[in-house]
């Protein structure tokens, strides 16, 4: 039998893993972008909080992902509460600041969320 293994394991840390590294060596240029305004600081630190956030999680995720996969299966319920909420959050910011990028993440952490349910639902024993 072939045996399946959860793509989300591969996938969802992968993309955390470069969207953290864009947002840390190019914070200044996607903080002039977001909020149609010349930084007046050499970095942004709020837009490098979130990408070490994210490369720490991509870690995190896929060391989880490939040490302990039956683990990792039981918690893909908490992973799509996880994606849940981040959509919700950035729905939230794109009410707050009206900035399409924030609606991408959205959809974004949508299909994450969707993709976490299906692999639950599949992976049920």
């Amino acid at each position: 039998m072939n045996k399946r293994i959860p793509i989300s394991g591969v996938i969802i840390p992968l993309l955390y893993f470069i969207s953290g590294l864009v947002l840390i060596f190019f914070n200044v240029s996607i903080h002039e972008s977001f909020f149609n305004s010349i930084s007046i600081f050499k970095f942004s630190y709020n837009f490098i909080s979130i990408g070490i956030f994210c490369v720490i999680f991509s870690i995190i995720y896929r060391r989880l992902f490939t040490k302990y996969r039956e683990v990792y299966i039981d918690f893909l319920g908490l992973f799509a509460l996880f994606q849940f909420i981040w959509t919700l959050y950035c729905c939230f910011l794109f009410y707050e600041f009206r900035t399409p990028y924030f609606l991408y993440l959205a959809v974004i952490a949508f299909s994450f969320f969707y993709l976490l349910i299906y692999e639950r639902r599949i992976f049920k024993k």
